[in-house]
């Protein structure tokens, strides 16, 4: 990475407030990259729900996480989403893959270019996300992947 402090990280009561945001008729306003994401722990039996930037496909969408949620969807778990208002039920599959999580981040930053704080990602003269950069995030980064 261009920088040897961590990626920025967003505090807990800012994902309070976008909870009610994403709860509510003010949705619309981020809505199009943000959803709430539910899922139920193995080991609790617990709910959670995460606050997670996607991008959609049909009826894939990916989100990316370098927190530990993710474990889990190991295997593949039903999960909730409430995407663009609208609550919707899939299946989630974790990718490690380094490969893969690397084509799909870079994929991922040249739609969203303003997430690449988040990931320690410096953009080129271009614009464009630095390789070097996606590689180490990638090390920390997994992918989701939910089929609708």
């Amino acid at each position: 990475m261009t920088t040897t402090s961590a990626p920025p990280t967003v505090p807990s009561y800012v994902n309070w407030v976008v909870k009610r945001i994403l709860r509510s008729p003010l949705h619309r306003i981020m809505s199009r990259n943000t959803m709430l994401l539910t899922f139920t722990g193995r080991k609790t039996g617990k709910q959670y729900t995460a606050v997670v930037r996607y991008v959609r496909d049909g009826d894939l969408v990916t989100c990316y996480t370098d927190s530990k949620w993710w474990i889990n969807l190991r295997g593949g778990a039903p999960v909730d989403l409430l995407i663009g208002g609208q609550t919707v039920s899939g299946t989630a599959t974790v990718v490690k893959d380094r490969a893969v999580v690397t084509e799909s981040l870079t994929s991922f930053l040249q739609a969203t270019p303003s997430d690449s704080k988040y990931y320690g990602v410096g953009r080129d003269a271009a614009g464009q996300p630095k390789p070097e950069d996606i590689r180490a995030a990638a090390e920390i980064t997994t992918v989701v992947r939910i089929a609708l």
